[in-house]
């Protein structure tokens, strides 16, 4: 079924009166030069509708709209599908002094939004936890800060169901020192992309905050669509108390998620407590343009763009990019090509990225399509029309720009990055950085990679880059093996394949490996994670002319530049909290060493360290740690952590021990107690603040999956 739009495209004001300097109010005319059939004619045959102004516009205290509350509005002059209004521009924040200066003729303005009575949702529970999430939610399945709310549609004569919304407990506070005419002037040019320069979220009480006569309150409420509209109605209630919502009240399908801004003015005489203000909202029906069916996940959250195309779309958006761009801006249907400075790293190709941006955030009627792309790209378009707030903007290009470009991006709300490369390597400050930014809460980064060559497209995950289908599958895995051994394919690494064998049968889906990215016994590794089904990644470093060529098949793979070996083993080992040494070479030897040393300054968890070691290569290894603890030049339990195992059977029994009840293993092994508390407290910390983990896995319970296993006599 084809279900109308019922908004339109963006106006632009057409005609501005004249004024005085300083005036509160301005007459305008707005234009929307390009509107469809379906609302002209509804118009024609008096259906309801109403102007909705920009956000940016509204939450810094600027109401658009064409009549003041309680005042009949103007009648839209319709000819062919041009529509002009009278409207005015009103500043409501003493904060922002000549800020109607600042418009001028061709600036965005808003939206016509008609609410067809035949399209409006009478019975909203068919869609509440389906494809409408409202409130905050307090327990599995239930939430709580609304109401469902009947009344009679005027129109139709129906019962009508709306909702009823509390506010949620946090406002957002400008910050008169980084009020200026040019900061003010990005909000009306740009829109919403330029607010957090001029204000700052803060948390409040609802239930001892008050809204008092004259002032602007900017807040927000829990609300996400799918394809359904949602319309903010200008009345709040109590409407006793003639507190009015500012015009843009326009909830869109899909792009509406999380936290939605509301803008509030008291226009009455009595301070009104926030906890008593509900905003009342009322549904329309929607068009669909996606070909899958909803997830309600991706509805709370919002849609992705690797939610929404298949590889071979993705694949396409490249062929727009120019052979000399540095990257190419999609925004709003808009491609923008960045062009490229001869120094990429200074000040000027900041500006051209900004200049871009700028004019990336001019809305078309008809999105611009390539002629050569034409056909293909416009249901691609469709897709990712349906991208909202912080992931509707996505810089393409074929390679990572510099940190100071991924700043300068991020700062103007662009914050998804999709890059055509097979197989990059980083520095370590940009990996951190990425790490940093990807985990950043609500305003995180999405860093994408397409490679080309096996068509797939990869996202940034806690460290490395892996299919977004695996991101479940990391976060379930509690006990991270690192399997350190020698590339060549001379060594024998039948000891690892049956250990891997055994433990995958007993962890499951809990086991992960780590390994090096690399040939070898690395390979070996990856391949028997991939037969188990269980979780592989590669952290791997440019080797070249090393003959170490980085594996391309592990679920997640990271890779550092040449000469950032020991970066790269940090990372392995802030990533794994179960090492075990196969036989192997000097890169072997100090991969145990750092393991040791991690353990012995408690930047690792106190786990056993496992050595493979059928032909005594180890042996001296492990008596050196027990040299070292006689003379006390390190701690004594060092060498109760080093268990040399002759078989995979021995090594299986060690690990299983330790995981069914560490406590009782540390006690046996006679790892101190403070020891073991220290290491966990300092590991936790440190792979939080490195790999933004929210669950780090400390080994304070036994595994509820394995039961006790009864040591066996290794000697």
């Amino acid at each position: 079924m084809n279900i109308p739009q019922i908004v339109s495209p963006d106006g632009y004001i057409d005609t501005i009166a004249p004024r005085t300097s300083g005036d509160a109010q301005m007459d305008v005319r707005f234009l929307f030069p390009k509107v469809s059939d379906y609302i002209v004619s509804s118009l024609k045959e008096g259906k309801p509708w109403f102007f909705s102004g920009r956000s940016g516009n509204a939450q810094i205290g600027l109401l658009t709209d064409t009549h003041m509350p309680g005042e009949t509005p103007p009648v839209p002059e319709i000819d062919g599908s041009k529509i002009l209004l009278s409207g005015m521009i009103r500043n409501l924040n003493p904060l922002l002094t000549n800020a109607l200066d600042l418009f001028e003729t061709g600036d965005e303005i808003g939206r016509l939004v008609l609410m067809d009575p035949e399209l409006r949702i009478r019975d909203v529970r068919h869609y509440l936890h389906k494809r409408l999430f409202v409130g905050n939610r307090v327990g599995k399945g239930y939430y709580e800060g609304f109401d469902i709310c009947q009344e009679t549609d005027a129109l139709t004569g129906k019962n009508c169901d709306y909702i009823e919304v509390a506010l949620s407990s946090f406002q957002y506070c400008f910050e008169p020192a980084a009020m200026n005419r040019s900061s003010i002037g990005a909000v009306i040019k740009k829109g919403r992309s330029a607010l957090n320069a001029i204000r700052s979220k803060v948390s409040m009480d609802p239930e001892h905050a008050l809204l008092n006569p004259g002032a602007l309150f900017v807040g927000a409420i829990k609300i996400s669509l799918g394809d359904i509209y949602g319309i903010i109605d200008a009345v709040v209630t109590p409407e006793k108390d003639n507190i009015i919502h500012l015009p843009a009240r326009v909830l869109d399908p899909f792009r509406t998620f999380r936290d939605r801004q509301v803008e509030l003015y008291h226009m009455g005489e009595t301070p009104v407590g926030l906890s008593d203000i509900r905003i009342r909202i009322r549904f329309f029906r929607s068009q669909n343009p996606l070909t899958v069916p909803l997830e309600k996940a991706r509805v709370k959250e919002g849609y992705r763009l690797y939610d929404l195309l298949t590889h071979a779309e993705v694949s396409n958006l490249f062929d727009i990019l120019d052979d000399n761009a540095m990257g190419l801006i999609l925004n709003k249907g808009n491609f923008i090509q960045v062009p490229r400075a001869l120094d990429t790293k200074g000040e000027a190709q900041l500006e051209i990225i900004k200049n871009c941006l700028a004019k990336s955030t001019q809305r078309r009627h008809e999105p611009f399509i390539p002629d050569t792309l034409g056909h293909r790209l416009k249901e691609t378009l469709g897709k990712l029309s349906v991208l909202g707030g912080v992931n509707s903007r996505v810089f393409i290009g074929r390679r990572f720009p510099e940190r100071e470009v991924v700043d300068a991006l991020r700062r103007t709300g662009l914050c998804t990055f999709l890059i055509n490369m097979e197989n990059p390597c980083f520095a370590d400050d940009d990996i951190r950085h990425m790490i940093a930014l990807t985990h950043a809460g609500q305003a995180r980064c999405e860093f994408m990679r397409y490679d080309p060559v096996i068509d797939k497209l990869y996202s940034f995950y806690h460290g490395c880059f892996m299919e977004p289908d695996d991101w479940e599958r990391f976060d379930r895995v509690r006990f991270w093996f690192a399997f350190y051994g020698s590339h060549t394919n001379a060594v024998d690494n039948r000891l690892t394949i049956d250990l891997i064998n055994r433990l995958a049968l007993r962890l499951g889906d809990e086991m992960g490996i780590v390994h090096g990215g690399g040939p070898g016994l690395m390979k070996e590794a990856n391949d028997l994670a991939r037969r188990h089904n269980i979780m592989s990644v590669g952290i791997a470093v440019e080797l070249e002319g090393e003959n170490q060529a980085s594996l391309t098949t592990c679920d997640g793979l990271i890779k550092y530049n040449e000469g950032l070996r020991l970066a790269r083993q940090d990372h392995l080992q802030k990533l794994s909290n179960l090492p075990v040494i196969n036989t192997g070479g000097y890169g072997s030897a100090e991969e145990l060493s750092i393991t040791i040393t991690s353990m012995k300054i408690h930047e690792n968890i106190l786990a056993p360290i496992i050595l493979l070691d059928p032909d005594n290569l180890w042996e001296n290894a492990r008596k050196q740690t027990q040299k070292i603890a006689d003379k006390k030049y390190g701690p004594a339990f060092i060498p109760h952590l080093v268990k040399s195992c002759k078989n995979a059977a021995q090594a299986e029994t060690h690990l299983i021990e330790f995981l069914s009840d560490p406590e009782l293993w540390y006690e046996k092994n006679k790892i101190p107690a403070q020891s073991v508390e220290t290491a966990r407290i300092k590991a936790a910390r440190i792979r939080r603040s490195f790999l933004c983990l929210g669950d780090v896995e400390l080994f304070c319970t036994p595994s509820p999956r394995l039961s006790p296993v009864r040591s066996i006599n290794t000697n």
